[in-house]
């Protein structure tokens, strides 16, 4: 999409003025990512296989007009029934189910966040699917943001090297407190 490549040049020409002012180090950086409810809502989903919707798989067994507690009560019986394999959005592709983390499920994206430590620039601001565990994107926003730093520091440094990563698990805080990194 042209937007996403003019977004990724602006933001890169930013910290390029940020570097050239002294203002970023890019040696030490936190990974961290949040979960963000998509602009889609979950009676739109259908089925990848044959784009079929609730309302038609409930109007198939009979239910001509189906109230949200007859396909609330049809889905309990379906196996698979929030499986990002078998249901996608015809509105945004690239939301996927997710539990959010007050429990309710929505479709949603997953947004991590680099930031350089010494100025608290964000270095790389990644989306990735909603579903997939912290471990499995962490690989590509760290090679992200390091590429980031290695374009900042090609003038100044010829030999950039990272020094320090640390991330934000997606443990649940116990008894109110946020978990130490």
């Amino acid at each position: 999409m042209y937007w996403v490549e003019t977004h990724k040049a602006v933001f890169r020409w930013v910290l390029g003025l940020l570097a050239r002012e002294g203002l970023l180090a890019g040696q030490t950086i936190a990974i961290d990512a949040t979960t963000l409810e998509a602009n889609a809502a979950m009676k739109s989903i259908v089925r990848r296989q044959d784009g079929q919707s609730y309302t038609d798989l409930a109007k198939a067994t009979g239910i001509e007009n189906p109230t949200r507690e007859q396909l609330a009560r049809l889905d309990r019986k379906r196996k698979k029934k929030g499986s990002n394999q078998e249901w996608t959005s015809p509105a945004d592709a690239d939301a996927r189910i997710a539990r959010m983390k007050d429990g309710r499920t929505h479709l949603a994206h997953k947004a991590e966040h680099a930031v350089d430590l010494a100025s608290g620039a964000l270095l790389a601001i990644p989306w990735q699917p909603a579903d997939a565990g912290d471990t499995s994107t962490l690989g590509k926003t760290l090679a992200e943001a390091q590429s980031a730093a290695r374009q900042i520091h090609q003038a100044e440094v010829t030999n950039h090297r990272l020094k320090a990563v640390a991330t934000i698990t997606g443990c649940k805080p116990r008894s109110g407190r946020r978990p130490a990194s």
